[in-house]
């Protein structure tokens, strides 16, 4: 047993974290026996916590003090989850209480992938640290690795000196960003490592022989040791790639990267950009040797290849400072195999199609990485072919002192590329049209089905049904009018093909919504493709039209199909007194003023620049209770002008044209107006035209008086 009384800080603590509770069971037995061969000095302790399948000799986790020539047992914990953050951080909080120490190398022992969290792949390309028993992973998109590392941080009351991964594909800016809150050095492998890992004997041995090194040395010998024992060392020969990396001066080179990413991207398109990423360095996942098809590349090769490939000196020094950032965060890098040549430290994802980085979007976004700098939407620029819609927005509403002026604003719609917004206001939305679709007496099928098997509400959907050469459809039955626009809403659960050929082509089952007007042919108002996770909303602004139908289709081709579309709570609402208020709206609030009694509804719709529309937002309903000053249509005006007035309706006031110092330029008789709004041809009562300028306007009746202000110029 451990003397619970804390013991004086030794100059290094390895902490070796191994999740043998997978294929790499009998591995994990083969570098322990490599760690026996040195042990723990007076200086150095060596501390193990391992997970092996229950299969295995030794099934369930402990934790060893791994000394020379033996194991010392210090606890059997069981069947733990090896991948849950919490697991890691009391494993160092352990370490912690009981083998303090100056300097702590931490090493993360297992299956690796990089960045990605799972949502492709097999069960062991999840981030890092797959535990079979579990079925569980420590995400590195998601943050759970970050949290591990951060909390470590605080329960060492330091950073650790140098986090090792003893795993594959860990040497990206992705993970880098992701622990450079709480380490100071990161030891790692661009390309997939060999199955020995680590010559733990030989690194070891440094630390043990030389307690006193400092971090960064070692983290240099680390990498020497390793490679050298694959370049035909105590390990044979094996391609490969590992480097140390400073995570504080990595820091800085990311925060430069960031607007050297907004020159780049400028670029996107040419033969420069498309030739670098043809001839860059790639990391093989799946295969030997890499391809310049795989999805990880070298970002030191590739800024050098850009520099050198573009004319302008300006861009090519910003470049090129980028660069020596770079250069200054890789302590060490060296490679075995020919073909890992141009291996220079570091790696970031780089899909070869539209695709493969389509698919792994939303999962990306949630990177540190991200959040500091635009690579997405560089690639996004790269690929040239955004499909992705804008993300809708939320409308909110805030009233001045001013209770006819007010403000619309919304959160900012989330893009790859700029986004605009058109907003659109009613005066009336009414529900004219609903299906819940458990049957299908309002359609025309054909193809189409009801299901229970997936649903939104109620107890069935409308199904598009699945295989090859579909041309399914479903029409609306009796045809509706919308004198002034409407709303279309419904929601889909889908999983149709989308694949990228080796030619170059997209080969994709699509799910089509169209309308058709009057008499006219029906015309695509969206289409889907591709996998939805849940059921989603889809909700689109509908044309003025005194006939309109709206029809699905589904459309397959003759090889692969996937589950197909359901759709349910199908909805159509009309306006009344629409109209669009602004469109290229760049900004994400809107001013009103002076706005006449009543109720509005708004509506927004973001756009980015590749034309995607985004979904219709939820309406925005605003009551304005005061009657609005008097004002002129247009305003200012140039020689002739309508003014609206608003009155109360058993009102019959008369309009009253004042100059500033009073002199009656004009009296209008209620006798005139059109509703709300009367016709000034801009003259006086000699008929004479008006001279440029600022004039009051008086409506006036027995019980009513309002006084407003209009302007004439040149």
């Amino acid at each position: 047993m451990l003397n619970p009384h804390r013991l004086s800080a030794v100059d290094w603590t390895v902490m070796v974290y191994m999740c043998g509770d997978n294929s790499m069971s009998n591995q994990s037995y083969e570098d322990l026996e490599e760690m026996i061969q040195v042990g723990s000095t007076e200086q150095v302790k060596i501390v193990v916590q391992i997970d092996n399948i229950a299969s295995s000799t030794e099934p369930n986790c402990r934790r060893y003090l791994i000394l020379s020539g033996q194991k010392q047992l210090l606890s059997d914990l069981g069947e733990v989850d090896m991948a849950n953050p919490q697991t890691l951080i009391e494993f160092a909080r352990f370490v912690n209480s009981h083998f303090s120490a100056k300097k702590y190398l931490l090493i993360l022992w297992d299956h690796g992938n990089g960045w990605p969290i799972g949502s492709y792949g097999a069960d062991y390309e999840k981030g890092v640290i797959y535990d079979q028993s579990s079925n569980n992973w420590i995400g590195v998109a998601d943050g759970e690795l970050r949290y591990a590392i951060t909390e470590i941080k605080k329960v060492l009351r330091k950073k650790i000196s140098i986090i090792g991964f003893d795993a594959c594909l860990m040497g990206m800016v992705e993970v880098a960003s992701e622990i450079s809150d709480g380490a100071e050095i990161m030891f790692a492998s661009e390309e997939v490592t060999p199955w020995d890992g680590l010559p733990y004997n030989d690194v070891l041995s440094v630390i043990c022989d030389e307690p006193d090194i400092s971090q960064s040395a070692l983290a240099k010998r680390m990498v020497d040791i390793t490679i050298n024992s694959y370049n035909n060392g105590s390990q044979g020969y094996e391609p490969c790639t590992y480097s140390a990396i400073d995570l504080k001066q990595y820091v800085k080179a990311q925060k430069e990267f960031t607007n050297v990413c907004n020159i780049i991207s400028r670029y996107a398109n040419s033969s420069a950009i498309k030739q670098s990423r043809n001839l860059v360095q790639t990391f093989a996942i799946e295969h030997y040797p890499p391809t310049s098809t795989d999805d990880y590349i070298d970002l030191i090769d590739f800024l050098e290849k850009i520099r050198n490939g573009i004319n302008n000196q300006n861009d090519q020094q910003k470049l090129q400072k980028s660069i020596e950032y770079f250069d200054d965060a890789v302590l060490e890098k060296k490679y075995v195999g020919s073909y890992l040549a141009n291996a220079k430290g570091l790696a970031v994802w780089f899909p070869d199609n539209y695709i493969a980085f389509k698919r792994q979007l939303y999962d990306y976004s949630m990177l540190n990485w991200h959040k500091t700098v635009s690579w997405l939407s560089f690639l996004n620029n790269y690929y040239g072919i955004d499909d992705i819609k804008p993300t809708p927005v939320t409308l909110l509403s805030h009233k001045p002192g001013n209770k006819n002026d007010f403000r619309l604003f919304w959160n900012k719609s989330i893009d790859l590329a700029p986004v605009r917004y058109d907003l659109f206001e009613a005066k009336n939305i009414n529900l004219i049209f609903s299906d819940y679709c458990d049957t299908i007496l309002h359609w025309i099928s054909e193809g189409f089905s009801t299901s229970a098997q997936y649903y939104y509400s109620q107890l069935k959907s409308f199904y598009s049904g699945t295989g090859n050469n579909l041309i399914n459809k479903l029409t609306l039955y009796d045809s509706l009018t919308l004198p002034s626009g409407g709303l279309l809403s419904f929601r889909t659960f889908y999983s149709t093909e989308e694949n990228y050929l080796v030619t170059g082509q997209f080969k994709r089952d699509i799910f089509y919504v169209e309308i058709a007007e009057g008499n006219n042919d029906y015309l695509v108002l969206d289409s889907f493709y591709g996998k939805s996770e849940i059921w989603n909303e889809h909700r689109y602004l509908l044309p003025q039209t005194e006939k309109f139908l709206i029809r699905f289709r589904y459309n397959t081709d003759a090889t692969t199909s996937n589950l197909g579309v359901y759709i349910d709570d199908i909805k159509i609402f009309s306006f009344s007194n629409s109209r669009l208020i602004k469109s290229d709206h760049r900004d994400t609030s809107f001013y009103f003023f002076n706005i006449p009694q009543g109720s509005y509804y708004y509506l927004i719709t973001p756009i980015d620049s590749f034309n995607n529309k985004g979904f219709v937002s939820l309406e925005k309903m605003i009551t304005i209770e005061n009657y609005c000053e008097p004002f002129s249509l247009p305003s200012p005006f140039y020689a002739d002008c309508k003014i609206y007035c608003d009155f109360p309706v058993q009102e019959r006031p008369d309009l009253y044209i004042y100059t500033l110092s009073g002199e009656l330029v004009k009296k209008i008789d209620y006798s005139a107006f059109t509703g709300n709004t009367v016709y000034w041809n801009g003259r006086n009562t000699n008929n004479q035209n008006v001279a440029c300028g600022l004039y009051l306007v008086l409506f006036k009746s027995d019980n009513y008086c309002k006084l407003g202000k209009i302007t004439k110029i040149k």
